[in-house]
């Protein structure tokens, strides 16, 4: 595969000693994380083995994902907050495996495959997920790792990459036409790309005797951690905007900043060892705050958030029959589709998606049936339950 240097302009990076930090009183009242699903790991040591996935909802409760397995953690949202894809030890097996929580269901993907299996990550349409596998290699005295693929529904598994490095901790680009990954040469990490339709790669950021690792890519925007420099190995998260490599204003050099967990170009969840163990920490762009509600004198890390915002958003969108995008299928859609379907001037379908109810790609009366069907449905259940 193609090797490339792009950029590692260490110059160009904005440098900040302390971020400024308001406190828990004042953030309860006016510095709020956006409402959302939070999700995150907590261990004491990573050597105690005694991780657990934690899962807070946009009311503040917060449950802890279970199931047969241990040491769970590195979860990631799909395209619900319901789809939740992890990393746990299979307690029967004792080997890394892949489990997906879905709607409150736990099912291991990776089940008794022999591997190691780490790092998942979504694909943008939420029918597959990246990885890391590994496996035992005589011949280098070692684990050998490479990124894979898994068919979510066939459970298929495709190998994505065939090295002797170690090929980590992979991250799709908003489009899926990239794969972000970490890639160890001679012991330090390197962020890498990989071309998902043509499997070429490239190395796309490296600094010498310094590892980087845990790229994270949203709103076009990647971001990784690395060490702050050769001799100090405190972390700092990196973000890459218009070509430049700059450094995220929180961070510092006598502490460590980690796990980007980016809500939107502003805002961003990280963790911090600041206070001595680490924390999670929510920045708006200006200012840090320590989250108090999820915090414990464990080690609180691997954050992953799933808006409201974009909630609502995939409700509107997923509504059968919802053609004016509010939420609810109701007569004002009948009325919209009726007007469209007779063309009247000026009428349009915010979500014409929603009104192809017969799923053959055209709008047509029949689609109106079933829209009415399903509109008079719902008013009979209601009848029924009330």
């Amino acid at each position: 595969m193609k090797k490339k240097l792009i950029c590692a302009v260490l110059s160009a990076f904005i440098l900040s000693a302390v971020p400024v930090l308001r406190s828990s009183a004042v953030s309860e009242e006016k510095f709020h994380v956006p409402k959302g699903w939070l999700l995150w790991h907590s261990y004491t040591t990573y050597e105690e083995r005694d991780s657990q996935l934690y899962l807070q909802n946009p009311q503040g409760d917060i449950s802890e994902i279970t199931g047969d397995f241990i040491h769970a953690m590195n979860g990631n949202f799909g395209n619900s907050p319901d789809e939740i894809v992890f990393m746990a030890i299979d307690e029967n097996a004792d080997e890394w495996d892949i489990f997906l929580y879905d709607d409150k269901t736990v099912t291991n993907l990776t089940e008794n495959s022999g591997y190691r299996n780490e790092d998942p990550k979504w694909s943008p349409d939420g029918k597959s997920i990246v990885f890391k596998r590994g496996y035992w290699n005589a011949e280098v005295n070692d684990f050998t790792y490479n990124l894979a693929l898994i068919d979510v529904e066939s459970r298929e598994i495709k190998m994505l990459t065939d090295s002797l490095y170690e090929d980590a901790m992979p991250y799709f680009s908003d489009d899926g036409r990239y794969i972000y990954y970490t890639k160890y040469i001679d012991g330090y990490g390197k962020i890498a790309r990989l071309n998902a339709e043509t499997g070429e790669d490239e190395i796309i950021f490296e600094e010498e005797n310094v590892t980087s690792y845990y790229p994270i890519v949203k709103n076009e925007l990647l971001y990784f951690t690395k060490w702050y420099s050769y001799d100090n190995h405190h972390d700092e998260i990196i973000i890459y905007e218009d070509n430049t490599f700059k450094s995220a204003a929180f961070n510092s050099e006598i502490y460590d900043c980690s796990d980007a967990c980016p809500i939107d170009k502003e805002k961003i969840i990280y963790s911090s060892n600041i206070n001595g163990s680490y924390s999670l920490f929510y920045s708006d762009g200006d200012e840090s705050v320590e989250i108090p509600e999820v915090n414990t004198d464990r080690n609180e890390l691997g954050a992953d958030f799933f808006s409201y915002s974009e909630y609502e958003d995939l409700i509107r969108n997923n509504v059968a029959g919802d053609v004016n995008a509010d939420g609810e299928l109701n007569i004002a859609d009948v009325v919209l589709m009726q007007k469209w379907l007779l063309d009247v001037p000026d009428v349009k379908l915010a979500n014409w998606e929603a009104a192809d109810l017969c799923e053959d790609g055209e709008l047509n009366v029949f689609d109106l049936c079933l829209m009415k069907r399903e509109l008079l449905s719902d008013k009979l259940k209601q009848r029924l339950f009330v």
